[in-house]
């Protein structure tokens, strides 16, 4: 498999913060400290916390040239909208055709240990992309035994898998150990989520710690000062309810993408995320909406008036949290605020 280093591109990205300061406390293992598959796990979560990837680490390609185990099957992407296509070792895992879900598979683990193998099932929900079964089963079962009859009557047989998500996990064996081990980074439409890391045992993948990117809260603005956060209030409301809308929900879309947003602008600052729309653009736009009516007015004379103290909030957010020189924190709350407002708006470009 070819896997790559960390790009260059997100190690200068490190430049924004000191080294120090990103290792501080994030991310963080919860269980399994002295589990060697966790502690490998942490170093990549590491890696990917200070990339300058949107979410911590979206694809294989940071898995330094010494780690201590070989990834033996994952995503060539953990994108959805990029598709979720796993690469494997054929020394590990047999492809084997799914008749059904043509040209969906399964991937076979070709040899048993401890008297079970794995097998991962992709299963196609059209446009929303891929789900991905992992079951487990004895030895002595075959790829045609498995497959039997149809999807309906294999889950019957079977009965529930050991996971059932849209991310395909990424299987891992250890130099010189015939045992797998399983990392499921986060489920997509939250931010930041946890990582699992299953270990077997038995032969059975049990769960044995997970790594945590941030604090437990429940939304992200809450890792930020409370100016950013009124802020954040105001512009939420410009969104709207979002109901009843079509099946490609815009506006839960943008809800997500801001919530991210949000929680890179607390923890990593470096992330430059991608608004679809320029500044200038929203302006002029949320100018034009807030001429509609008196609600409008007084609620875009609100973001207004909270904008600049939202900086300099967030600028005293890196420099006491981030420990960022004062210039350079001001520099970097001025960006990072930027993308966040720009991230509430997706404007048609046609009219430009």
């Amino acid at each position: 498999m070819n896997l790559h280093k960390l790009s260059c591109g997100a190690l200068a990205a490190l430049a924004l913060v000191s080294t120090h300061a990103v290792a501080q406390e994030w991310p963080r293992l919860a269980g399994g400290k002295d589990v060697a598959e966790c502690k490998a796990a942490l170093q990549l979560a590491v890696l990917g916390h200070k990339s300058a990837s949107v979410l911590p680490w979206t694809h294989p390609d940071a898995i330094p040239d010494d780690f201590s185990s070989d990834l033996v099957l994952g995503p060539k992407s953990t994108s959805l909208t990029g598709g979720d296509v796993p690469e494997f070792e054929p020394e590990v895992f047999t492809q084997v055709p799914l008749p059904e879900y043509k040209p969906r598979s399964i991937y076979w683990q070709t040899e048993a240990v401890d008297g079970k193998r794995l097998v991962v099932e992709e299963v196609p929900l059209g446009w929303r992309g891929d789900m991905h079964k992992v079951r487990v089963v004895d030895q002595a079962m075959t790829a045609k035994e498995y497959l039997g009859t149809d999807a309906d009557e294999r889950n019957a047989r079977l009965g529930a898998p050991f996971s059932d998500g849209w991310r395909l996990p990424f299987i891992f064996r250890k130099n010189g150990d015939s045992a797998l081990w399983l990392m499921y980074i986060a489920e997509p439409g939250g931010f930041s989520g946890n990582w699992k890391v299953y270990v077997p045992v038995a032969g059975v993948p049990k769960l044995a710690c997970e790594i945590q990117f941030r604090p437990q809260v429940t939304q992200a603005v809450q890792l930020l000062p409370q100016p950013v956060r009124q802020l954040a209030a105001l512009l939420e409301r410009t969104l709207g309810k979002g109901k009843e809308e079509s099946f490609w929900q815009p506006t839960a879309r943008v809800r997500a993408s801001v919530q991210q947003a949000w929680a890179n602008a607390a923890l990593r600052p470096w992330v430059a995320d991608n608004p679809y729309n320029t500044r200038a653009e929203v302006d002029e736009n949320l100018l034009a909406w807030s001429q509609q009516d008196k609600t409008n007015r007084k609620l875009y004379a609100a973001i207004q008036a909270q904008y600049a103290p939202a900086e300099r909030a967030l600028a005293q957010h890196y420099a006491r949290q981030l420990r960022m020189p004062a210039e350079q924190a001001a520099a970097a709350a001025k960006t990072v605020l930027d993308t966040a407002f720009r991230m509430y708006f997706v404007i048609n470009k046609e009219q430009y």
